[in-house]
C-alpha cells in the first residue's frame, strides 16, 4: 500500500541552514539600510513608506552626507555605527524633523524590541480587525512585503545538510504512525512520494530533492524569485473575528486574505491533489504551525488520509527545546483532540532539526 510524506518547512529550515531570515534579522536589515542612506544620501530631505527624516534649516549641510562630521562633535566618544546614526536623527530635534508615518510599523517594532521576536502577519491581523480603512494597512504591508523580498533576495546561496536530507529521505517507521492505521503497513517503508510544501520564500528547499517525478516542491507562499507571486498576510478563517471581516462587504479588508491568494496559481490544488492520493506522513521542519496559516494547516492535520505527524523540533543552546510549543499550535488546528494525540509522534520517537535521535 502506498505511504507518502509531506514536509512542512518554514522559516527554522532557514535558520537551521545558517540564513538570517527572521523577522527580527530583517527588522534589523531593514534600520542598517536606513543608517547606510543618512550616511550617504546627497538630499536634506530623506524618506520611504513609513518613516521621514529632514535636515533642520539651521543645520548647515546640502545634504545628509556632510552630517556625520557634525554627529561625530556632538557625540565624540566613539565612532557611530549606521544604527547608531539613525537613533541621533530620530531623537536630536535640533538635527532634523524625524516623522514616523505608520502605526503598524511602530507596533511591529515595539514588540520586537519588548519580547525578541515579532510575527508581523498575527500584526497585520490585529490592525486589519481594528481599522476602519483597510487600504492604509495593506499598503502597509505591501511595503514590508516588497523589503522583505529585498532583504531576502540580498542573502547568501547555502549549501546542503546532509543530516536534514536523511532525514527527508528517511524511511516511514511503523511506530510512528497512528494506532488505528499501523497495521495496514509492514515496520518500516520508504515514503512512495514526497512532497516539500515549502512556507519559506528562499529556495533553500529546492537543494534536496533528487530530480524525479516522485519528488515535488511546492512553493506554496511563492518565491522570492518571482516576487509578485509572493503570499504574505493572515490564513485563519476559524478566527471569531474573520466573518465579521467578510460581512462588512469591503473587499480591501481580504486583500491580503492567504485562501484567496491561493487561487491566484495552482500550488493549493496541487497539494490537495496530493493528500488526496494516498495516505501520508506529515513532518514539520521548522514549521510553528501558528494560526496565521491555520486555514491551511487544519486541512492537512485532519484529513482523512494523514496518519502521522512528525515535528523536527529545535533543540537550544541551553538544552531546551521547543517541541511542546509545535504541539501546543499543531492542536489549535484540531477540533478533535483525540485525533491529534493519535496523529502526533511522541518526543521520544522525534529528534531535533537536524540531528539524529540517539537510541
Amino acid at each position: 500500500m502506498f505511504m507518502n510524506r509531506i514536509i512542512l518547512i518554514g522559516n527554522g529550515f532557514d535558520l537551521a541552514h545558517g540564513l538570517k531570515t527572521s523577522y527580527a534579522d530583517f527588522i534589523d536589515w531593514y534600520w542598517e539600510e536606513w543608517g547606510k542612506r543618512l550616511r550617504s544620501d546627497t538630499d536634506k530631505l530623506v524618506e520611504d513608506h513609513f518613516y521621514s527624516f529632514k535636515l533642520n534649516n539651521n543645520v548647515r549641510a546640502a545634504g545628509w552626507y556632510l552630517v556625520w562630521p557634525y554627529c561625530v562633535k556632538m557625540n565624540p566618544a566613539q565612532p557611530w555605527t549606521n544604527k547608531e546614526l539613525v537613533a541621533i536623527a530620530q531623537q536630536h530635534e535640533e538635527l532634523c524633523t524625524f516623522i514616523s508615518k505608520s502605526r503598524f510599523f511602530e507596533k511591529i517594532c515595539e514588540h520586537l524590541q519588548a519580547k525578541k521576536w515579532v510575527d508581523i502577519e498575527d500584526v497585520y491581523y490585529y490592525f486589519l480587525k481594528i481599522s476602519e480603512n483597510p487600504k492604509w494597512i495593506n499598503n502597509d504591508l505591501e511595503f514590508i512585503k516588497d523589503k522583505l523580498v529585498e532583504y531576502l533576495s540580498s542573502l547568501q546561496d547555502v549549501p546542503v545538510n546532509h543530516k536534514i536530507k536523511d532525514q527527508i529521505l528517511g524511511l516511514i517507521e511503523k511506530e510512528d504512525v497512528a494506532i488505528g492505521s499501523m497495521g495496514k503497513w509492514d515496520d518500516v517503508n520508504l515514503p512512495d512520494n514526497i512532497m516539500l510544501l515549502n512556507f519559506n520564500y528562499t529556495n533553500t528547499a529546492d537543494k534536496y530533492l533528487p530530480k524525479l517525478d516522485k519528488y515535488t516542491v511546492n512553493h506554496i507562499h511563492g518565491t522570492i524569485s518571482n516576487p509578485e507571486s509572493v503570499i504574505f498576510g493572515y490564513g485563519d478563517e476559524k478566527d471569531d473575528e474573520y466573518e465579521v471581516l467578510m460581512k462588512k462587504n469591503d473587499n480591501e479588508y481580504l486583500r491580503h486574505i492567504k485562501s484567496f491568494r491561493y487561487l491566484d496559481a495552482s500550488n493549493y490544488r496541487k497539494m490537495l491533489a496530493f493528500i488526496e492520493s494516498a495516505p501520508y506522513q506529515l513532518c514539520i521542519m521548522g514549521h510553528s504551525c501558528g494560526v496565521s496559516d491555520r486555514t491551511l494547516l487544519s486541512t492537512l492535520f485532519e484529513h482523512d488520509n494523514c496518519v502521522s505527524i512528525k515535528p523536527y523540533y529545535h533543540k537550544k543552546d541551553d538544552g531546551t527545546d521547543n517541541y511542546r510549543e509545535i504541539v501546543f499550535n499543531i492542536a489549535r488546528n484540531f477540533k478533535d483532540p483525540s485525533m491529534m494525540r493519535a496523529r502526533v509522534v511522541e518526543k521520544e520517537r522525534c529528534e531535533p532539526l537536524g540531528k539524529v535521535r540517539k537510541g
